[in-house]
């Protein structure tokens, strides 16, 4: 490498670091006398007047340092609050004192002792984040265990509820359709009748609407699709709807038509949505006429209902889906929950709502739900195949497993005007004795009984070889709970309230088509 810089570059350098550097050399004798003064002595302070006090400034800084010998400091902070690099260069009796600025060095050193400070507290603010995020992570943990808890609860409450309901509804509609059918030609008891059904409708919708409205927001979870058939539906609804129109002086038409292929759909939600409406539609017409229809577009059911009522104004109709809105419109009886639960099961089964009204005309509600998927069976096919719904004797030995006193007497007559000779059991325990010993035909049994419960029981008679058909009655119409009675060992699953017609067609279907 050559020994020295092109001259210009030289020059270029010496300027630049000269500049940057601002050096002063001073020149001393061993006593400390100035002998000479060369550099930025303004930078420095050396100037006119004040050389003596400066000269002595810096040579207070070597009073300790061997001045027979070289010696260099880094960073002195002079009196002027100027920092310097210090440098005592010998030449035989004399010495120079060379002082270049530190400005920058000591800047950059400052800043890099604050980033090390910096550093040293994140460490500690990130100890602490961390400490605080463990904290929080536990308190996640024991917040996600609570609600875990309070979820389990409420489906227990739930679970408890939906029995409560349901089963003493199913004695009243049960007992009901018994009455109703043997009085028919007394007139006053039928007017008496009409009321009780006009009640018990009324319960009925109010506590399905609770209980979906106790679901909450996780209700696509409850969705159990099997077979449907609309004419059945529909005659289901005017049966259920015609005294009630009646009693209001109202003409109820609910049509349907045949459907050349399965309709796989949430059969419970499907009738549900179809009852807050009619019930809405009875509701809100004072005169006139409420017209439903369940039909089949090619690719959807469509569920209509339409009413010639008091109509909906405009800056209502919003309102009316909210929950629990019991005063939105003129002549309100309900809990509010009606229209909010239709559109929430609308909404999961990934459906549309249409509404068209015309205060002081009607309301047309229009429904479109396509298919959920396909039978879950072929016995599930059969079972609302739509069997000959008349009660006409058929035979055989049936067993009845309730802990309700009520609908083991309600099904007990059920299945002796069937022609079955029948036989009953209070408790599952019981019921397996007197199935493995009767061998019934058909046993039909509650889920839900205190001690062993009528899974259990089937699981039990299963494995004991018992062979003949096996109903189920549950209140929890989930999907969970018709998938853990099949997987017992059951043939097929009722749920409560028991819709008297769909029962008898169920009890048919099993004895005449076995396995």
């Amino acid at each position: 490498m050559s020994p020295s810089f092109p001259d210009i570059v030289e020059r270029h350098l010496r300027e630049v670091l000269i500049d940057q550097a601002h050096p002063l050399v001073l020149t001393v004798n061993g006593a400390w006398n100035l002998q000479a003064c060369c550099g930025d002595s303004a930078f420095w302070g050396f100037v006119e007047g004040q050389r003596d006090e400066a000269l002595e400034t810096v040579r207070d800084l070597f009073l300790d340092a061997d001045t027979d010998v070289g010696q260099g400091f880094q960073f002195v902070e002079l009196p002027q609050g100027q920092a310097a690099h210090l440098h005592l260069v010998k030449d035989g009796a004399l010495m120079h004192v060379v002082l270049l600025d530190a400005r920058g060095d000591s800047e950059r050193q400052r800043v890099s002792q604050q980033l090390g400070d910096e550093a040293e507290f994140a460490g500690v603010d990130k100890t602490r984040a961390i400490s605080r995020l463990q904290q929080i992570r536990s308190e996640l943990e024991r917040q996600r265990e609570r609600l875990e808890e309070a979820n389990a609860l409420k489906s227990a409450f739930m679970a408890t509820l939906s029995h409560e309901f349901r089963t003493p509804l199913t004695s009243i509609f049960g007992y009901l359709h018994l009455l109703e059918r043997r009085l028919a030609g007394d007139a006053a008891t039928q007017h008496s009748l009409r009321a009780i059904r006009r009640g018990a409708t009324h319960l009925l919708g109010l506590s399905e609407n609770l209980l979906e409205y106790g679901r909450g927001e996780s209700g696509r979870a409850q969705l159990n699709p099997i077979r449907v058939e609309p004419e059945q539906l529909a005659e289901d609804l005017r049966v259920m709807f015609a005294p009630l129109a009646r009693e209001e002086g109202l003409d109820l038409t609910v049509e349907s038509e045949t459907v050349p292929v399965p309709l796989i759909h949430d059969e419970v939600r499907v009738r549900q949505i179809m009852i807050n409406l009619i019930s809405n539609a009875i509701r809100y017409t004072p005169r006139g006429s409420v017209q439903a229809s369940v039909r089949w577009n090619g690719s959807a059911l469509v569920l209509r209902v339409a009413d010639s009522g008091i109509g909906i104004p405009a800056e209502l109709r919003s309102a009316i889906f909210k929950p629990f809105n019991a005063g939105g419109q003129q002549g309100s009886k309900g809990a509010g929950l009606g229209l909010s639960i239709v559109r929430r099961l609308v909404e999961q089964m990934q459906g549309s709502l249409g509404l068209d009204s015309v205060p002081g005309e009607g309301t047309r509600f229009e429904i479109v739900l396509p298919p959920l998927g396909s039978a879950q069976s072929a016995a599930e096919l059969k079972q609302h195949s739509g069997a000959d719904t008349k009660s006409s004797s058929m035979g055989g030995i049936a067993l009845v497993v309730d802990d309700d006193v009520d609908i083991r007497a309600l099904v007990r007559t059920l299945l002796r005007d069937l022609g079955f000779e029948v036989h009953t059991a209070a408790d599952a325990s019981e019921g397996f004795e007197a199935a493995m010993r009767l061998r019934p035909d058909i046993a039909i049994i509650d889920v839900q009984m205190p001690g062993l419960s009528g899974n259990a029981a089937v699981s039990r008679l299963r494995a004991n070889g018992y062979q003949g058909m096996i109903m189920m009655l549950s209140a929890d119409d989930s999907p969970e709970a018709r998938a853990s009675s099949l997987a017992a060992g059951s043939d097929s699953y009722l749920t409560k309230p028991i819709n008297i017609e769909r029962f008898v067609r169920s009890v048919r279907s099993a004895v005449e088509n076995p396995g």
